[in-house]
């Protein structure tokens, strides 16, 4: 995903940004209005803080939707600068019977399926992370770290009892790999947001790139 990250000094913080157009056949106001809810109040629940310029910031995430046609969303793409639009086509299935973010950590496309309970399963701001370029940890082994999964957690990793599907289950086994709901946004990730930034010298940045690529029902490049 694309987006823009702003150093406000007047209000002591740095903004990142970022527009959905949300498009497809079960795309709606109410699946907008959770999808947003669950990124902005996971992203900005861990209250990250920086220090730019001898100030204490604070990195507050400010994250939108728009509800488009897909032949809006066709006319926006095909002339798309804007560093805040994302295009993600809304359905319920496809052929990879997963949600997705395009070719590539950045990638400004992709595709969001409903059966992946968006909204509630913390799979939006799972793939919103993806957009915003980071990748799954490299080691997938969380027990005994005694805390929840982090955001970028892939599924299949393996957890504490609490935080798998079936607490029971033998790890790696039928239910014993994470329960994706479980996972929250960790200082750490929004830290790798930030990591390389010279706010000293640039007060905007721009995160991400423009493919502009949209995609049919079945998941596939049109």
């Amino acid at each position: 995903m694309a987006a823009i990250i702003e150093l406000l000094i007047p209000d002591r913080q740095i903004q990142i940004s970022a527009c959905l157009l949300l498009y497809g056949s079960e795309a709606n106001h109410d699946i907008g209005a959770q999808i947003i809810e669950e990124i902005n109040s996971m992203y900005n629940a861990p209250a990250a803080k920086t220090t730019i310029l001898n100030q204490e910031m604070q990195v507050v995430f400010d994250i939108s939707y728009k509800l488009i046609s897909t032949s809006e969303a066709a006319r926006i793409a095909s002339m798309n600068d804007d560093y805040r639009y994302n295009f993600i086509r809304i359905e319920s299935e496809n052929h990879i019977t997963r949600s997705f973010m395009g070719f590539g950590l950045g990638d400004n496309s992709g595709q969001w399926l409903t059966s992946d309970q968006l909204g509630t399963s913390t799979t939006a701001a799972h793939e919103f992370g993806h957009c915003l370029g980071l990748d799954h940890p490299a080691n997938a082994d969380f027990r005994g770290s005694s805390s929840p999964p982090p955001i970028m957690a892939a599924r299949g990793s393996l957890v504490d009892p609490q935080y798998q599907w079936n607490p029971l289950a033998k790890a790696g086994e039928y239910g014993g790999t994470m329960n994706p709901k479980y996972r929250k946004v960790t200082k750490e990730e929004i830290e790798l947001l930030l990591d390389g930034l010279n706010f000293e010298q640039n007060a905007t940045y721009y995160v991400g790139y423009l493919s502009n690529n949209l995609f049919d029902r079945g998941g596939s490049v049109v």
